[in-house]
């Protein structure tokens, strides 16, 4: 994804993992392949792979971090999985090792510089990099960062710690921070600034946000695990399996593209493939990407 410069913000993406995890039709019940087919012609080849191509049945997803520079702060959207994680649900996670920070330096960012980390939700894979292991102990990656939380999220999830979209991340990656005092507790329309709030999207999980983006010159929303894949942008009745509450999830989907739907608002998800960035267009009676 190419700098998105607003001005006096900008965004960048930092890419930790990319893969095929698994096949569409187990991550979405209501999968339909003359569905996905009929959507072809504008997701190829970015978001869907070639007619053809190896492991086209299956869900590519990115895993990355939103880089927002925002007049003093400096924060990361969402930290992926984390290295040295005992994770067991998913096999590419398990002991995971990435040059995560390298590949943040890369971007500008030492750990000590971030002022905040900021998580759509707190399963697995949006957390992970929240701590690391120092002489057998789990403690915040950023020391300088504040951690902004959900409330309703982090409530949410306190006893059912071994929930699958957890498996584990909340005891190594989300309460470490919170024991270290560096989380802070926030109702799901807290601002930051003038140019970073939260924006409710309930449904994947407990107390799921989206992240609101504005500067002089532009404008985002980063929309988490709302969408997983751009075929829910045609089709938001599409809920994946991991979604906790699923009239809510469509619901959230529908009002979020309402929200972006033929306006100059970047969508940013959590998990769309290079470009990332897009934009939501009408499409009949349907809705579409647009890059």
């Amino acid at each position: 994804m190419k700098t998105l410069n607003f001005g006096n913000v900008t965004i960048d993406r930092v890419q930790d993992w990319y893969g095929a995890l698994l096949p569409l039709k187990d991550f979405y019940p209501t999968f339909d392949r003359g569905i996905l087919e009929s959507q072809r012609s504008w997701m190829e080849p970015h978001f869907l792979p070639l007619k053809g191509s190896p492991n086209e049945e299956m869900l590519h997803l990115s895993l990355h971090t939103f880089v927002v520079r925002s007049g003093k702060n400096l924060i990361l959207v969402d930290t992926c999985v984390g290295n040295d994680k005992k994770r067991s649900t998913v096999p590419e996670f398990v002991n995971y090792k990435s040059d995560y920070l390298g590949k943040l330096a890369a971007a500008g960012v030492k750990p000590e510089q971030v002022t905040h980390v900021m998580c759509t939700h707190l399963h697995l894979d949006h957390v992970g990099w929240n701590t690391r292991l120092e002489n057998g102990k789990w403690v915040p990656t950023f020391p300088n960062a504040r951690y902004v939380f959900d409330r309703t999220e982090f409530e949410g999830w306190a006893n059912r710690q071994d929930d699958h979209g957890l498996d584990g991340s909340y005891a190594d990656s989300v309460l470490p921070v919170y024991e270290a005092g560096r989380a802070d507790l926030v109702a799901s329309d807290f601002a930051l600034d003038d140019s970073v709030w939260l924006e409710p999207s309930r449904g994947h999980s407990p107390g799921h946000v989206c992240i609101n983006i504005k500067g002089q010159k532009g404008q985002a929303l980063m929309t988490g695990d709302s969408f997983h894949h751009p075929i829910q942008v045609a089709y938001p009745e599409w809920h994946s399996a991991f979604c906790m509450d699923l009239a809510m999830s469509t619901a959230s989907r529908r009002k979020i593209l309402d929200k972006l739907c033929d306006k100059d608002i970047w969508m940013l998800a959590a998990h769309f493939n290079t470009p990332t960035a897009a934009h939501v267009v009408s499409n009949g009676d349907r809705r579409r990407l647009k890059i």
